[in-house]
């Protein structure tokens, strides 16, 4: 059970990073253009609209491979 865990909470996460970077890909513009400039150095990258992107992508994923995984993460 541990191991299926670990692939929902690792799954989930490198998909979402994936498919965000993909977006923007896809999309046809850099990081940069949309990032926070707040100047709080490694703040700045987590208050940054990629990282709530890729959140939501791995969010969605994480619930639909903890449905098909059976690891009972999210409670009925």
């Amino acid at each position: 059970m541990l191991a299926k865990k670990i692939v929902v909470w690792g799954g989930s996460a490198a998909f979402g990073v994936v498919a965000g970077f993909g977006t923007v890909f896809a999309l046809g513009t850099t990081v940069q253009k949309y990032a926070v400039a707040l100047n709080f150095g490694v703040i700045d990258l987590v208050i940054n609209n990629l990282f709530f992107l890729c959140l939501a992508y791995a969010a969605f994923v994480w619930i639909w491979l903890d449905y098909f995984l059976g690891t009972k993460i999210l409670p009925e």
